[in-house]
């Protein structure tokens, strides 16, 4: 074996090490029952998952929570590569992305306490109130921590004030004012502080927003200033870029809408002609990159696969007579079929890639739970009471089931091919690639030595790779469906 591979090993082992026992000092180790992998056996046959398969699911990920909290429970230590952001808030994500599925379930009518595979029975009101309050208390071993400059805590506080504001007639009026000052103090940070320049300026808009709407005094002008500045990126036809320029991706559908739609339940009148408009105008073409054999991947935040079904259910929704309940239940049903029979999903976590655990296509600012943006489309889905039309539809068709189709998204210069015959769905974009400049690289051995050497994680970026191919096709993802290159 090649000496340079050997050292590289026995650092990233030292390092694997350090990371194991930094996790056992706060008695975080503990092992995710083995038989709890078949709660997701109603995912994994040809059959339409039925309202049972997913209230498996939902306590498939709670057992995953329970089986990495902190012993406080404002932290959950998955397991995984780390995040740049330190341990610390790749814990912290554990819970803040874990809550709004409790919050979303409860709201809904669903019972607020579940019991475990152990017998343990967990009410999700009670845990989620211990974690806020040790999280936000800066006396508390496990507190977040304060907020900073274009502080990752801004993403998860967005999160926690959408558990906050779906708790709020069970947890929040039940706070003293103290307790209510405590939280409030702790999401404020969030609405002041300079962010990214892309997404992320909704996080302080959604924050403020919720504040408010819990008659908490905000920022306004921040909130304002902040709004004004991500409707600069719209660029038509319902589609925003990331940032300024003509950065296009499933940012779209997990991250922007996903927010909007949020933003409309807190404050139905906020922006509201605006909001629903460009809604229906990113529904009537992105409903055509979503089928039953995965959709074509590209971009950064590629783990968050199973968060591309939210924008049709929550369409369903808003705009019913564009997308159907059937439809909706569709696109859930196969997105999450898809990447659990594909091993997407393993010990009560979602995986770090697109289908298994891929670090080339990994973001250096994801963690151990980053991935759980992936359930942002559950988390939408639970919202709907259980006797919803969502719930009881069945027969639904995607458009590609339904006919082969190619159509232009003009803003974005892409073309969308989709084939009736087998599944497949391709984007076109202009261009060439030539010179294997958009080759996935992988995460060799320079990579992970450099990584343990630093003490965080030097991953490729693969940036060419994930945005400028020509073509992407959700038969034959550009990182491939085993952690390596197809």
């Amino acid at each position: 074996m090649n000496y340079k591979i050997i050292v590289a090993s026995l650092i990233v082992v030292i390092a694997g090490v350090i990371l194991f026992c930094a996790r056992n000092r706060s008695g975080q180790l503990r092992k995710f029952p083995p038989q709890a992998e078949t709660m997701l056996d109603g995912f994994k046959s040809a059959r339409q998952p039925d309202i049972t398969a997913y209230d498996d699911l939902f306590r498939y990920f709670l057992e995953g929570f329970e089986t990495t909290r902190s012993k406080r429970g404002a932290l959950a230590y998955y397991k995984g590569l780390p995040s740049r952001h330190g341990l610390r808030v790749d814990a912290l994500e554990g819970f803040s992305r874990s809550a709004p599925l409790w919050a979303a379930w409860v709201n809904s009518g669903r019972p607020h306490s579940i019991q475990l595979m152990s017998g343990r029975i967990i009410d999700l009101e009670d845990e989620f109130r211990q974690g806020l309050l040790v999280g936000t208390d800066p006396a508390a071993d496990e507190y977040w921590g304060d907020v900073a400059y274009k502080d990752q805590r801004i993403v998860e506080a967005s999160d926690i004030a959408l558990s906050v504001w779906l708790f709020r007639d069970s947890v929040w009026t039940n706070f003293s004012e103290m307790q209510k000052s405590q939280v409030a103090r702790w999401l404020k940070q969030s609405v002041v502080h300079k962010v990214a320049d892309n997404n992320w300026h909704l996080f302080p808009v959604f924050i403020g927003v919720v504040l408010n709407a819990l008659k908490v005094p905000s920022d306004n002008e921040s909130v304002i200033q902040n709004y004004a500045r991500f409707k600069e990126f719209y660029r038509g036809d319902g589609w925003f870029s990331d940032g300024p320029g003509q950065t296009f991706d499933y940012y779209n559908a997990w991250a922007i809408h996903y927010q909007l739609y949020w933003l409309q339940q807190v404050n139905p009148e906020w922006d509201s002609e605006f909001i629903t408009a460009t809604r229906r105008k990113f529904l009537a073409t992105y409903q055509f990159l979503l089928g039953p054999s995965g959709f074509p991947i590209l971009g950064r935040s590629v783990c968050y696969r199973m968060a591309a079904a939210a924008p049709l259910v929550f369409g369903q929704q808003s705009v019913p007579n564009d997308v159907s309940s059937a439809k909706a239940r569709r696109a859930l049903d196969a997105t999450w079929a898809y990447f659990i029979q594909r091993g997407a999903v393993k010990e009560g976590n979602v995986s770090q890639g697109y289908c298994v655990a891929d670090p080339r296509i990994l973001d250096n600012y994801s963690g151990p739970a980053s991935c759980l943006w992936a359930l942002r489309s559950l988390i939408v889905a639970y919202y709907k009471p259980p006797l919803s039309p969502f719930w009881t539809a069945s027969g639904g068709h995607l458009p590609v089931e339904e006919k082969s189709y190619e159509i232009q998204i003009p803003v974005l210069s892409w073309t969308v091919i989709g084939d009736k015959s087998n599944g497949t769905i391709i984007i076109k974009k202009p261009g060439d690639d030539v010179g294997g400049k958009t080759r996935v690289r992988k995460f060799d051995w320079l990579h992970r030595l450099a990584s343990a050497f630093s003490g965080r994680p030097l991953r490729p970026e693969n940036i060419q790779a994930k945005y400028d191919r020509n073509f992407y096709s959700s038969a034959v993802p550009f990182c491939g469906c085993l952690g390596r290159s197809d």
